[in-house]
């Protein structure tokens, strides 16, 4: 049984992505958990955001590590969104019961959010990077949460968990092939159970695509459209 239906961005299908409107969304459809991306502000805060510019998702320019997050927040996404602090979706998890799946995107940005979390006294978190050193960085400083490292395709997941130390493998696979559940094998699946590791898997909305990787026992998929992954899990 897969435990989680994690919305990638939020549900990034309908709203904007990393926005409060899309976690909103998200809740509404049926995910359990949200993924965001955080990166770290010139003035040490976390803001909410795939990218380390905010010029593709908003009316403004420039990299997010050099603002403030008053000023990443002067500007607006399309429908009037804008950027949202990361505890601005902490707190909104926390009104709608859902987990979050936080992936940094900038340096220290996983330092903050985690230390943002427990000051919060939110537990129901993943934390996760492609970058190992990151991760490894915060198990070795106690994170409490799980961790998880991302891995893109051709490279070789346990070799990032061991350089990680992350209890997850999240193996972003989506743009392998037109069937890249079959890079999910029975060696891979194994071979992660004999070690400790959980899976999670990419995003995904092919809905042949979606029908096998149901099928496995990993612990969460990723989708732009979270209910894809709740009808299904609810049948399996």
């Amino acid at each position: 049984m897969i435990k989680y239906a994690i919305a990638h961005r939020g549900a990034s299908d309908y709203a904007p992505e990393n926005t409060l409107r899309a976690f909103r969304k998200a809740s509404e459809l049926g995910a359990n958990m949200w993924e965001l991306d955080v990166h770290l502000t010139k003035d040490g805060a976390c803001a909410v955001c795939h990218d380390h510019l905010v010029d593709r998702m908003t009316n403004g320019s420039g990299a997010i590590s050099d603002m403030t997050l008053e000023a990443v927040q002067a500007f607006q996404i399309r429908g009037g969104e804008r950027i949202p602090a990361f505890t601005e979706v902490v707190q909104l998890a926390q009104e709608l019961s859902a987990g979050l799946y936080v992936e940094i995107k900038g340096d220290g940005a996983g330092q903050r959010a985690v230390r943002d979390m427990e000051a919060m006294g939110f537990e129901h978190a993943i934390v996760g990077s492609f970058r190992a050193d990151w991760i490894k960085a915060l198990h070795d400083d106690g994170c409490r949460f799980a961790l998880s490292v991302l891995v893109p395709k051709g490279a070789d997941p346990f070799e990032a968990a061991r350089k990680s130390s992350a209890q997850i493998i999240h193996l972003c696979w989506e743009g392998a092939s037109d069937r890249p559940q079959d890079l999910v094998t029975p060696e891979l699946i194994k071979q992660a159970r004999d070690k400790g590791l959980d899976i999670v898997l990419w995003h995904e909305e092919r809905p042949d695509v979606l029908a096998d990787i149901l099928k496995l026992p990993v612990l969460g998929i990723c989708s732009n459209r979270p209910e894809m992954l709740v009808g299904a899990i609810s049948r399996s």
